[in-house]
Parts: structure tokens; C-alpha cells; sequence
């Protein structure tokens, strides 16, 4: 089971470490190319990413 985190914005998996300082010294910031800087994501595996992305594209 791989999971994958999902900016909670644009709901698309496009985040990566805002700064290069994280972890024991300070939390994670993450930044998505959306505009959003948080920290806080969505986990989700990557099969049910891929069922959502289907649904989405059916209506």
C-alpha cells in the first residue's frame, strides 16, 4: 500500500518541502505549486486517488 499526500487546496499530489530546515527543529512546511504553503496535507493511497480521479472525470 503506497500513500500519497494531496494538497488539501487543489487536491492534487504536488507537494514538496517548502524549506530545507524540518523535522527536529522545526514542522514539516509544505508547499504545492497551486499557491498553498501549510502544513497540513491529505494522505490517501494511491488507488483510492486514482478511483476519485475517475468519478471526478465520469460527471
Amino acid at each position: 500500500m503506497v500513500r500519497i499526500r494531496i494538497c488539501p487546496r487543489c487536491k492534487e499530489p504536488n507537494l514538496r518541502n517548502a524549506v530545507n530546515v524540518s523535522g527536529w527543529l522545526a514542522p514539516d512546511l509544505y508547499e504545492c505549486s497551486c499557491g498553498y504553503i501549510g502544513r497540513f496535507f491529505v494522505e490517501i493511497d494511491t488507488e483510492d486517488y486514482k478511483l476519485d480521479e475517475e468519478e471526478l472525470s465520469k460527471e
